[in-house]
């Protein structure tokens, strides 16, 4: 009998089950930034029939060639890295995508278009899915020839702040309640100044003139003004409202020393930048910005939120439209101190209604669809076929290479650290828990880290 069923074993590990699942390959840069949407997205993906490899943007890329062919979804740093990337994935058979996070919500056009898209990278694209009408038009109108492969489709992130998907941060929301009170968050958008300062509080000129170079001086100028008017309304906050905290969430390029440094001594004022920026709008009594993409968050989130404007700027952005518009201190306080527990976005008092219908023309997803719904519909038309295999083989060959790039000394630098830290297995499949439970899902999705830096997620 043991004779026969070691036989019978034998025989089925010489069985293989071909597998009618596709691949797509999504990458990441900043952690706080993407992870959930990308995880939203990976979700819905799973369920069209593909599985998904999601990972670190320099990994994933080191790793393409050990991938069955499939998609590559990337959403790029700058044009070099672009075309590196695409070439790499064409190269193993991929075919490739582009979902720019920096196409929201587009405020310095000449910096995108040179930035982060050049003719040599469309023209190795399969697609260019685009935040909206807004993002596209920009291109086209710079790239008439690549129209076709210029697609709206929004995306996910703004997704998560629908009505259906509040549960997924309802706990965490509670915890960040419990732990700080009322608060009001204050996001920032200033790293043209803040990566000009030294240690000592002095200014870096190399640094200067090269964001000089790069933005132009009167912009850079501008940075340093709204800084410093920011800086000046925390102190004036933190002195009037000693029943609030004030929660600074740098943004992912600023130094966060430099707050830190400019506001040290005052106790209801805290840096922090870590989780998910939903769970800090959703948290607080109030949001306040300056151009800054979390002021459309918060706004399609219904939150009451302030665009704070200390200085005459170069031009309003578009998260500046959808929020309250203050031009000094005095304004906010006599909001805080008359109208924030009373606001309601549904009364229309500052033309929520109108609001909404100028953002849909910069992200599509926004009123009854979903931009994960765009994505898979698109990639879906894309001719990648089945790779017969249920799984990422992960050959010696494969575990030497992913154990040298990480060795490298990038990974280990703290800000790179900072954008990216390990990805865990718990974390995402608590994530895909809550998505599992509103969906009503009860499909085993399994989970597979690769180091600390990838993740295969596939449907058995």
């Amino acid at each position: 009998m043991n004779k026969n069923r070691k036989v019978f074993n034998k025989s089925r590990r010489r069985k293989v089950v071909k597998s009618s699942r596709k691949w797509v390959y999504i990458v990441i840069e900043t952690k706080v930034r993407e992870l959930d949407a990308k995880l939203l997205l990976a979700y819905y993906l799973l369920k069209e029939g593909y599985n998904v490899v999601l990972g670190h943007t320099l990994t994933i890329e080191k790793c393409l060639e050990f991938f069955p062919p499939g998609i590559f979804l990337d959403k790029g740093v700058g044009t070099k890295d672009k075309i590196r990337r695409f070439k790499e994935a064409k190269k193993y058979g991929h075919a490739v995508v582009n979902l720019e996070e920096e196409g929201f919500p587009l405020s310095e056009k000449n910096l995108y278009i040179h930035g982060y898209l050049s003719h040599e990278s469309l023209k190795l694209l399969d697609y260019e899915f685009c935040w909206g009408e807004i993002q596209k038009k920009v291109i086209v109108d710079h790239y008439p020839q690549f129209k076709s492969k210029c697609v709206i489709t929004g995306n996910a992130r703004f997704d998560l702040l629908k009505r259906k998907y509040r549960p997924i941060f309802a706990e965490e929301v509670t915890n960040l309640k419990g732990k700080h009170g009322d608060f009001i968050l204050i996001n920032t958008r200033f790293p043209p100044y803040t990566k000009t300062i030294n240690e000592d509080g002095s200014i870096d000129t190399n640094r200067m003139k090269r964001y000089q170079m790069m933005y132009g001086t009167e912009k850079v100028k501008e940075y340093g003004d709204l800084y410093r008017g920011f800086i000046a309304l925390v102190r004036d906050l933190s002195h009037r409202y000693p029943q609030y905290k004030i929660i600074i969430r740098p943004h992912p390029s600023d130094i966060a020393d430099v707050y830190r440094k400019d506001l040290s001594g005052l106790k209801n004022v805290s840096i922090i930048r870590e989780g998910n920026v939903v769970n800090w709008i959703l948290a607080s009594k109030l949001v306040i910005h300056n151009g800054c993409t979390t002021g459309a968050e918060s706004f399609l989130l219904e939150k009451p939120v302030i665009s704070y404007i200390p200085v005459q700027t170069y031009k309003s952005h578009l998260p500046d439209d959808l929020s309250i518009k203050m031009y000094n201190a005095e304004r906010v306080c006599t909001f805080i101190d008359h109208e924030l527990n009373t606001y309601n976005f549904r009364d229309n008092k500052y033309r929520e209604l109108e609001k909404n219908a100028l953002l849909s023309r910069y992200s599509a997803g926004v009123g009854n669809t979903f931009a994960y719904q765009n994505i898979i519909r698109n990639l879906k038309t894309l001719p990648v076929q089945p790779s017969g295999t249920n799984r990422i083989h992960m050959s010696p060959r494969f575990k030497k290479k992913l154990q040298k790039e990480l060795s490298k000394k990038i990974y280990k630098n703290p800000l790179a650290m900072e954008y990216l830290p390990s990805l865990t297995t718990s974390e995402i499949r608590h994530f895909l828990d809550k998505i599992q439970s509103i969906e009503n899902d009860q499909d085993d999705i399994n989970i597979r880290l690769f180091k600390n830096k990838i993740c295969e997620i596939r449907l058995d």
